[in-house]
């Protein structure tokens, strides 16, 4: 639907360009850019979104274009004591970045900086220009600082950053700096690109003037940007000497991805980078995500594979946004706009606003895809630690400082919390008469929270999958709630037959209850969050081993029947397999039933077990 609107947008624009006089095009797009800019936000969002597809028509439109297709040489520009910038080829690329424009002026751009702390917590602004009055506010250069630069089309008074500002003076005492560009931010995207270039020098400048005068650390110094802000956190990165950290909120995607990294974000800008990817479907591919897929940092978080967000995809989250999301209705109605138009995109600075006070540790372990993620292969924090990470703030606690590129996977919820606690579900099968059949069917396993609530478990959501008698299986589970001091279950076994497979069908003398010997469930996040990465074997994990209330070795369940487990020390000395003193009966009993399915199935046989 989205996508369709974008297309009517474009056509319509098309149509009016190609018909109305040849002299009156430039003013007619200008008009038309200046009539979508007094709109709402959907608007505005309306004209990014399209802008990459008409981009081959703007060069008869705009004048200060400078690119290798052209006569023009790249040319140097200077921003008074902010320095200078080339326009070099490194800003060009026939495909990923076909128009490489010089920066508006610095007083168009208009960068202003707006002090927050816990003494004047509204903040107080000062101007790019005049950045000694610095001095009249409450900054104190003692104090860790963070910086936060907005997107496209936005301003620093977006209900998104209003809520990173108060969590994050809520959690501790820090300067927090806004950064308002709106001028140069809301302008053709191509054109925005270009100004995130001054809006760098502006917050570079910003950081070197308080260290030479006031004696600011830039190791305490966290930039965090969105989208384009991203970028922008790149290029400042670049002019100060040893920023201690950038948190990219997915970067944009058109004119950086695949570009050398003096044009984008990457490792070099700063001791720390870390990236959360939430909208990384390419437009470049006909999908509707704003940011980049490729790996730009230390550390990339993908959560729910970097695309498709949880909630997103349904038009009921936008009035619970405007309800939930800010303090005020005005924004509510500013992020719900966002929620309609761009929720996946804007997902990210939700969840680094949500990580800065959670209890749960939005937990993200190493793996080749998310596939292999959620299926519970990619859940060891290795020896040395640097194989998880925790998203958000607090990912610089992340040992391995030493590598970059490092992709990150997790699954999180539809919010407005957004976080998920990961367990491992190892279900050890008995067979204590060493029958080594298999059994097909549904299972599904409901654990006991500390506040006796239930939570339920479909281990097989899709289809019946088949289990081998004496074997052992795990399930990587995730839930919203922390489940971690779950010490009973409930077990529920659905034995269902194979349409396909006359075998599977019971008749007579067969056994479709399935054999459990224990359960045992293990906290992942506890280990990775817990300080004691790599000091820990697997079967050392805070985990409760379950099985018979009375301790057997066995509990049977049969088909469309549910039993409990519970946790206890004779649960430890259970093994899967025992004697064979009935092992010869049991394997008669299956050579019969199996020949009678056959029967069953080739002459049509009513069959009735007695």
């Amino acid at each position: 639907m989205v996508w369709c609107g974008r297309m009517r947008v474009w056509w319509l624009m098309i149509v009016a360009a190609t018909v109305a006089p040849q002299k009156n095009q430039e003013t007619f797009l200008q008009e038309m850019m200046s009539g979508l800019r007094e709109l709402p936000v959907i608007g505005n969002v309306l004209r990014a979104a399209v802008h990459p597809i008409y981009r081959p028509f703007i060069k008869q439109f705009q004048s200060r274009i400078t690119s290798r297709e052209g006569e023009d040489e790249f040319s140097e520009v200077c921003y008074e004591e902010l320095g200078c910038l080339l326009t070099h080829e490194d800003f060009f690329h026939a495909i990923h970045r076909p128009l490489n424009l010089p920066p508006n002026t610095r007083k168009e751009i208009n960068v202003v900086f707006t002090v927050h702390t816990r003494e004047d917590r509204q903040g107080t602004s000062v101007e790019g220009v005049n950045i000694s009055k610095v001095l009249n506010t409450s900054f104190n250069p003692k104090r860790k600082t963070k910086i936060i630069i907005h997107g496209y089309l936005e301003t620093n008074t977006e209900t998104w950053m209003w809520d990173m500002v108060r969590a994050l003076l809520l959690y501790d005492d820090f300067n927090v700096v806004t950064v308002d560009w709106s001028g140069g931010s809301q302008a053709l995207y191509s054109q925005a690109t270009a100004n995130t270039r001054v809006v760098g020098l502006e917050v570079a400048h910003l950081i070197n003037w308080l260290k030479d005068n006031v004696g600011l650390d830039p190791t305490d110094v966290h930039i965090i940007g969105h989208s384009l802000g991203s970028h922008t956190a790149g290029y400042a990165g670049e002019r100060v000497s040893k920023l201690g950290r950038i948190t990219g909120l997915d970067p944009a995607e058109p004119f950086f991805q695949y570009m050398p990294p003096s044009v984008r974000l990457d490792p070099s800008d700063a001791l720390f980078v870390d990236v959360i990817h939430t909208d990384a479907d390419s437009i470049f591919n006909l999908g509707v995500g704003y940011g980049l897929r490729q790996p730009v940092g230390h550390l990339d978080f993908y959560p729910n594979d970097g695309r498709s967000q949880p909630g997103c995809d349904s038009l009921s989250r936008v009035p619970l946004t405007a309800l939930t999301d800010g303090l005020s209705l005005y924004e509510g109605l500013d992020a719900a706009q966002k929620e309609l138009v761009a929720c996946n995109h804007f997902r990210a600075p939700k969840l680094f606003t949500d990580s800065i006070l959670s209890p749960c540790p939005y937990m993200a372990f190493q793996c080749s895809s998310y596939k292999l993620y959620l299926k519970g292969k990619c859940v060891s924090c290795g020896k040395d630690g640097s194989r998880c990470a925790r998203l958000g703030l607090h990912a610089d606690k992340w040992p391995g400082r030493n590598q970059s590129h490092v992709a990150l996977y997790l699954s999180t919820a539809s919010g407005p919390h957004y976080c998920l606690y990961h367990y491992r579900l190892m279900l050890h099968l008995a067979d204590p008469d060493r029958v080594e059949g298999t059994l097909r069917g549904k299972l599904k396993i409901s654990l006991f929270a500390d506040d006796g609530s239930i939570k339920n478990f479909d281990i097989s959501p899709e289809a019946a999958r088949t289990f081998s008698r004496g074997r052992m299986y795990y399930f990587f589970l995730n839930h919203p709630e922390d489940l971690s001091g779950a010490r009973e279950a409930l077990v529920h076994w659905t034995y269902e037959a194979d349409m396909f497979n006359p075998l599977s069908y019971c008749v007579i003398f067969c056994d479709t209850s399935l054999p459990l010997a224990r359960l045992t469930l293990a906290s992942v996040d506890h280990l990775a969050a817990g300080g004691v990465v790599g000091k820990r074997r697997d079967h050392e994990w805070q985990e409760a081993v379950m099985c018979h209330q009375q301790g057997r070795s066995v509990v049977t369940v049969m088909s469309e029947s549910t039993v409990k487990v519970v946790s206890s020390a004779a649960c430890l000395n259970i093994t899967t397999s025992s004697h064979r003193s009935h092992h010869s009966l049991n394997y008669t009993r299956e050579l019969l039933n199996s020949g009678l399915a056959s029967l069953s199935s080739l002459f049509n046989l009513n069959l009735i077990a007695r």
